[in-house]
């Protein structure tokens, strides 16, 4: 039996959900016009109309009248009391999780700002960290970690920055046991603003500590979520 060939609202929306699937398409991103994808295709206007009528009751795409068509941007839906990685939530809405190093540096427990959180005297070493995480190639979120030094016996390998913490400890053998996490709502300060790359000043921000057993806390890592791409969700099942 013979293929049946694509309609073309089909042929059309093939070609959308591809450059979104390739990462041409980000969310936020305007996709073209249907006059573009008239002279594009030579497709009707009726077709292409309700081509992109489809994608946006799907929720695939969003359409502001008087300024166009736009990737729909996917919120991540978090259980607060599943500990999950940011490489998680990146997987869990389709997006490919990446991270930048800012900065790095070794300080002591003194110049430490959660050092009552994570438990550390003042001549202790601690990694502390800044990176932008993504999705798509997207800022995401900002991270600032504590690590205690004494947990990585032959140092902290820099080049795990640029993909998951969680994984790269696992692989180091250390055990989480449990951890804590604190949330609240926060305005964002330029500094934030501009390495996020937004215009709204409101972050969701969490302070979580990872620990090996009840009273060793290993990590505390501060995150400043973009609050138009992170839900949190209470539940008690």
């Amino acid at each position: 039996m013979a293929n049946k060939e694509p309609s073309k609202k089909q042929i059309i929306e093939n070609y959308l959900l591809s450059e979104i699937s390739k990462g041409n398409l980000r969310a936020g991103d305007q996709i073209p016009s249907e006059a573009e994808l008239v002279e594009k295709f030579g497709f009707g206007r009726q077709t292409i109309h309700n081509c992109l009528k489809d994608l946006a009751t799907r929720g695939i795409i969003e359409r502001t009248p008087g300024k166009g068509s736009f990737v729909s941007k996917k919120p991540v839906d978090r259980n607060i009391t599943i500990k999950k990685s940011f490489t998680d939530d990146m997987h869990s809405i389709g997006m490919t999780p990446g991270a930048s190093l800012i900065e790095y540096k070794v300080i002591s427990g003194k110049d430490c700002p959660v050092k009552d959180i994570i438990k550390a005297n003042d001549t202790e070493l601690l990694y502390y960290t800044v990176r932008i995480r993504t999705g798509n190639g997207i800022p995401i979120a900002l991270q600032q970690s504590y690590t205690r030094c004494s947990f990585f016996k032959n140092g902290l390998d820099l080049n795990a920055l640029s993909g998951s913490f969680d994984s790269y400890i696992a692989k180091q053998g250390i055990d989480v046991k449990g951890f804590v996490t604190k949330i609240k709502a926060v305005e964002a300060t330029p500094e934030q603003m501009s390495l996020l790359g937004i215009s709204e000043k409101a972050l969701l921000r969490t302070i979580s500590t990872k620990y090996s057993d009840e009273n060793t806390p290993i990590q505390t890592t501060i995150t400043y979520y973009r609050s138009d791409l992170y839900e949190y969700t209470f539940s008690s099942f």
